[in-house]
């Protein structure tokens, strides 16, 4: 059962422009670009270790996260889901049967950079979930093939410095994050699943630019 939910939602509209000929309007419609932060979204599961070299066993319920809404929902119109180290999007199939069923378009791609260089979305490098793996790989941080690395020797999990994930929205829009941190500052690191992360959504359909 989740314990806890500090999320806290900094939003600032960032760009709102528009389009003048003369003194005639000719823009009804702004671009918007917002930007937040969500501190310590709480999407902690039960792991329990196997014998090596099988992976741990994760259960719980994943948290869906809408960034239009900018926090928690619990409908069809979510975005993205966590689940301890999981990362998944509404878009494509699910790869077991803990996983919400998908109903919209979403997809996602890691890309080097920082959230200031990544201006715009690579269409070509999308990728949906499909029913053998996940788009963002959950190898808990050991591989380094996803989001996380695992230090072996503190066993903290933390966010791969300079990953950047770019996602097409279940309704066709786009966002951008960074994640910042996986545990409750309150707690010295015990317990993870407590997603920081800032990111930055294109509330236009179809614009791939973020400024």
């Amino acid at each position: 059962m989740k314990t806890k939910m500090k999320t806290k939602v900094f939003l600032s509209f960032l760009a709102i422009a528009f389009a003048f000929a003369g003194c005639k309007k000719d823009s009804t419609d702004p671009e918007t670009v917002i930007t937040a932060t969500i501190t310590e979204l709480d999407a902690q599961a039960s792991v329990t270790p196997n014998p090596p070299p099988a992976p741990p066993t994760i259960t719980g319920e994943y948290t869906k996260f809408s960034f239009a809404e900018g926090g928690v929902v619990e409908g069809d119109n979510w975005d993205v889901a966590f689940r301890s180290t999981s990362i998944i999007v509404n878009g494509g199939v699910a790869s077991d049967s803990s996983q919400p069923s998908r109903t919209g378009h979403a997809a996602v791609y890691l890309i080097d950079g920082t959230m200031a260089e990544i201006t715009s979305v690579d269409e070509a490098l999308l990728m949906q979930d499909n029913s053998n793996v996940t788009a963002i790989i959950d190898d808990m941080g050991y591989q380094q093939m996803g989001w996380c690395v695992y230090d072996q020797t503190t066993n903290i999990i933390s966010p791969i410095a300079g990953k950047i994930l770019v996602f097409r929205t279940h309704d066709n829009k786009y966002a951008k994050v960074e994640i910042l941190n996986f545990y409750d500052s309150t707690m010295s690191n015990i317990y993870g699943g407590f997603y920081t992360f800032n990111y930055v959504y294109q509330s236009e359909e179809g614009n791939l630019t973020f400024e």
